[in-house]
């Protein structure tokens, strides 16, 4: 073997030495994703966020059991104004930088204990928020609040939230005009 060739092979494999341990680091640091807008990769990360606020329990599917993420993406898109589409996408990037600074990680990756802590964090700063606007003409709404009643409103007009988690008749029988309720008992979806 010649001189040259073995001094250039030496030198690519003493320089790949020092770029994999520089990929292998910068591998376990998580950058947050800066959306502009929502898209179907969007899906499993609102699926998570919806399954966190509302979580399966025993006999009930959760959130992400009624495809919420989907319904999410088209609610904004079709029903919302722009500045709420806007706060909305926003939202998602401050989830995402939260999920980025406090725990490096995703928060699809992220356990359900530490979903619950971020999300109830982020729930206490809308609280504020909220209070910070006592006294404005237009509110502004916190992007949690948007994620909130967009999780509500999808569950419990998709069959499993009116079927599992409401009490539902499909043929409604003869009117009764005072029916019995036990506390602790499931709402009627009809």
């Amino acid at each position: 073997m010649k001189r040259n060739v073995f001094l250039k092979r030496v030198s690519l494999l003493g320089s790949g030495t020092f770029l994999i341990p520089a990929g292998l680091l910068s591998s376990c640091t998580y950058t947050a994703k800066i959306r502009t807008g929502l898209t179907t990769n969007d899906i499993p990360l609102l699926d998570e966020i919806g399954e966190t606020i509302i979580p399966s329990t025993g006999g009930t599917l959760g959130a992400k059991a009624s495809n919420i993420g989907a319904y999410m993406i088209l609610m904004v898109a079709d029903c919302f104004k722009p500045e709420d589409q806007h706060i909305f996408v926003d939202g998602l990037n401050d989830l995402d930088q939260h999920c980025a600074v406090k725990y490096n990680r995703s928060f699809l990756d992220l356990k359900t204990t530490q979903k619950l802590e971020l999300l109830e964090q982020i729930q206490l700063e809308a609280i504020a928020f909220g209070t910070e606007q006592e006294g404005i003409e237009k509110l502004i709404p916190h992007y949690f609040d948007l994620f909130k009643s967009l999780t509500i409103s999808g569950y419990f007009t998709s069959e499993i939230g009116a079927t599992q988690a409401r009490n539902y008749l499909p043929v409604p029988g003869k009117f009764e005009a005072c029916i019995p309720y036990q506390e602790g008992g499931r709402p009627w979806a009809t």
